[in-house]
């Protein structure tokens, strides 16, 4: 009950694909080295941003995430195939701490392995002579 999820939603792009592989499957089949796929953009459905696409993962944010995917092509007419190394952009992933297992900052920004001195709350008020 004190813990919350590793698991996140997060947005990932595919920077510089080519248009022909807008295709859901593809993508969706892409997408799986990062997560669960869940939905793409709408820009992308709509193939109104043709230089990225983009796709919502479901992530396990203690896992580590890829930087790139290879993707198999395979020539139609001459059957040869050639790998091409497709980038993934991570639009935004939340952050994991691992030591108080809350999601919102990393180990570096946790406040049980780096407490803060505690401020006093309440401020004394200067005593008033009058002469």
């Amino acid at each position: 009950m004190d813990e919350e999820t590793t698991t996140a939603m997060a947005w990932i792009s595919f920077p510089n694909l080519l248009p022909t592989f807008f295709v859901r499957e593809s993508l969706f089949s892409l997408a799986s080295a990062v997560g669960k796929t869940l939905h793409l953009d709408l820009a992308t459905v709509n193939k109104t941003r043709p230089n990225c696409a983009r796709v919502k993962v479901q992530v396990d944010l203690l896992s580590d995430f890829p930087k790139f995917v290879m993707m198999e092509i395979e020539d139609d007419v001459t059957k040869e195939t050639r790998n091409v190394k497709v980038k993934i952009h991570y639009d935004y992933l939340p952050m994991y701490c691992t030591e108080c297992m809350m999601q919102g900052h990393a180990n570096e920004g946790c406040r049980v392995l780096h407490p803060e001195p505690e401020k006093e709350l309440n401020v004394k008020n200067p005593t008033v002579t009058s002469d």
